[in-house]
């Protein structure tokens, strides 16, 4: 499992009191396309979804936000779109529609926000540098 972390400002912060469309919101507006926030989350899904060829995230989407007020942690499910590409075929298929379940807490003291991939996602080994 691996984890992100991003700084907020108060404000974002703040959003959380607000209810899970803001939730929603701020992490559609976190993982903004083109961002590096978005490339840091499309790499950590293409390594979730290694083993069905070369992936490549094509959109993100997020689904079924929850949170709990009292101990700042919540889930999600994103679901994307994926592009994979098998060299030696020179064949690239598009699957809509994947997903993956995240896991989030938010640190009110130190404004931050801690993002826990998939469980069934494979961590990175030194076996994958060879």
């Amino acid at each position: 499992m691996e984890k992100l972390t991003y700084s907020l400002a108060i404000h974002d912060l703040a959003r959380f009191t607000c209810g899970i469309a803001d939730i929603t919101a701020l992490f559609h507006n976190l993982f903004e396309p083109g961002s590096s926030h978005y490339q840091q989350l499309a790499y950590e899904l293409q390594r979730e979804f290694k083993q069905g060829g070369s992936p490549q995230v094509t959109a993100i989407a997020f689904d079924r936000v929850s949170y709990n007020d009292q101990t700042h942690q919540g889930s999600f499910r994103i679901v994307l779109d994926i592009n994979f590409t098998f060299g030696c075929e020179d064949v690239t298929t598009e699957q809509k529609a994947q997903t993956s379940e995240w896991t989030y807490a938010v640190d009110m003291h130190a404004n931050t926000i801690h993002f826990y991939s998939s469980p069934f996602a494979e961590s990175r080994s030194t076996a994958d540098e060879f």
